[in-house]
């Protein structure tokens, strides 16, 4: 007997990694006899997102351990971020050609939300390599192609970075296929391992600033208040309980109150399409049941807090530059807001240097904050120039 995506009574043939890829396929792929990989994004941004890529460091590793013995053997190579887009695809030429027509090239995705079941898709959604033969895919339009694919991590952070995989006839799933594939893997993670920080990370800038940011160190790109909104929450609640937030708990963070979820379930697939479609993403997502990012994300707030709670007040007053998304009336952002800013104000009276405090002082909401003024002037050298500014700035 043979699977077939339309009938699941057939699934019990399928090996269980493949079968547990047919079932997650099936929730995201209505028609998988006309389903096609999309490709969501220009070329100009691909070329801008590819330069910006941590894996571009280590393209010559995967040119000379994988590349080169693929295009000999008649295959083909593609190199995809986390979100399963494809960046790099290099190997035989007429292999390429026919890749082309089953919309396997760059800037196509290939997760198992976008196309269903593929080796990229699996080891994306598993953190393993997997091998698929032609008619084990999910839709259609992958039949013409076997392949064999393993996730690549950052070495340092484990956080998987992207997918490379191996494409083409039967001697891409040979049985030595996937150990070349995870070989030339391990060599790329040694190589990044050696190079300069570009972890990838992305960074959620909303201290002091009417326009929130996305983006890698290189590129950033300026947020609508909505989804600068969401994502902090994300992030903070992620980060500080190691789970997402229910439908009905980001409602409440958001309005105020629950029962607004079908307007939060709208905001959510604006959100989602915003991150797979922009560069500067570098691959995070929106992750359902619970409501959760993708990967890690450097919340310059969170950033803050963390040193706070380390005692270093410095640090903390080199990123925070102001209140977390001042024209937000969200009520989870309002409630943080206050909680950061009580926060840095009480540790810089309880422990804060005399430069400490006067830093403090220039930022908008403690310019007349009488407490903070008198604490600076008592820890203040008698010969301190500082001390006229404030005790002209002190009311009577």
């Amino acid at each position: 007997m043979k699977a077939v995506p339309d009938e699941p009574q057939t699934w019990e043939v399928l090996k269980p990694l493949l079968r547990d890829s047919w079932i997650r396929s099936a929730q995201f792929l209505a028609d998988p006899g006309r389903a096609v990989a999309p490709v969501g994004i220009s070329d100009a941004d691909l070329t801008d997102y590819r330069m910006s890529h941590p894996l571009r460091h280590v393209l010559p590793v995967f040119e000379k351990l994988l590349i080169q013995p693929a295009a000999e053997a008649g295959l083909i190579v593609a190199i995809g971020d986390a979100a399963g887009r494809l960046l790099w695809v290099d190997g035989d030429r007429a292999s390429l050609r026919r890749a082309e027509s089953s919309a396997f090239h760059p800037g196509a995705t290939w997760s198992e939300e976008a196309i269903g079941t593929s080796a990229p898709g699996i080891a994306l959604a598993t953190g393993r390599g997997a091998q698929v033969h032609q008619d084990e895919h999910f839709a259609t339009s992958a039949h013409q192609f076997s392949c064999s694919a393993a996730p690549i991590r950052h070495p340092q952070t484990g956080r998987i970075l992207g997918v490379v995989d191996l494409t083409g006839d039967e001697k891409a799933v040979a049985t030595h296929s996937l150990a070349l594939v995870c070989a030339a893997v391990s060599a790329a993670e040694a190589e990044l391992k050696s190079l300069p920080a570009d972890t990838g990370v992305v960074h959620l800038t909303t201290l002091g600033t009417a326009q929130p940011q996305l983006g890698l160190r290189t590129a950033r790109q300026t947020l609508c208040l909505r989804h600068a909104e969401i994502l902090t929450l994300l992030a903070w609640y992620s980060t500080k309980h190691q789970r997402g937030l229910s439908a009905g708990e980001l409602a409440e963070l958001l309005f105020g109150e629950m029962g607004h979820e079908v307007t939060l379930r709208a905001e959510i697939v604006r959100l989602r399409r915003f991150l797979r479609s922009t560069p500067v993403s570098a691959g995070l997502d929106l992750q359902s049941k619970p409501y959760r990012l993708s990967a890690p994300v450097d919340l310059d707030a969170l950033t803050a807090m963390t040193a706070l709670t380390a005692g270093d007040r410095s640090a903390a007053l080199d990123m925070y530059t102001g209140p977390l998304l001042p024209a937000s009336e969200a009520p989870g952002i309002r409630s943080l807001r206050e909680h950061i800013s009580a926060v840095l104000r009480e540790a810089l009276l309880a422990d804060g240097g005399p430069d400490e405090l006067c830093r403090y002082l220039q930022l908008r909401e403690a310019a007349t904050d009488q407490q903070v003024m008198y604490t600076a002037l008592r820890v203040l050298p008698a010969d301190s120039p500082q001390r006229a500014t404030l005790v002209a700035s002190v009311q009577p």
